[in-house]
């Protein structure tokens, strides 16, 4: 197995890891439960997400971000998101996938949770 092959491999490990916590999690799983309804094309969109931010491949071509607006989150949702996401990197994927992936949850989690928050906030007011 090449080593991008067995990089591959690790992310759906991981991404399968989180989304059994995440599925089962008190605060998560209301949200990720209620909204997809195909996990499997949800868990192959979210392979192909990882696979291009952690290795640089191109399958996912979409705008990640718009559609969470569509969702009734907090920024405690981002954080707990974080919580999950981070343990479950470090116990499967390899260096230096891991500490970028830990990198961009961190990044991901701050971002996006003032942005989804500033942005609902103003669609609340329009």
């Amino acid at each position: 197995m090449t080593e991008q092959a067995a990089e591959e491999a690790a992310i759906q490990t991981c991404v399968r890891a989180f989304y059994d916590l995440a599925r089962a999690d008190d605060l998560l799983g209301p949200v990720f439960n209620g909204w997809i309804k195909d996990w499997d094309q949800h868990l192959k969109m979210m392979d192909d997400f990882w696979s291009g931010a952690l290795l640089g491949t191109t399958r996912y071509s979409a705008a990640p971000f718009p559609p969470h607006l569509k969702l009734e989150m907090t920024q405690a949702h981002f954080d707990r998101w974080r919580e999950l996401w981070v343990p479950t990197v470090q116990t499967t994927l390899p260096e230096p996938i891991r500490a970028k992936a830990i990198s961009m949850a961190e990044h991901m989690s701050h971002c996006w949770g003032r942005a989804y928050t500033t942005i609902k906030s103003q669609m609340a007011q329009a």
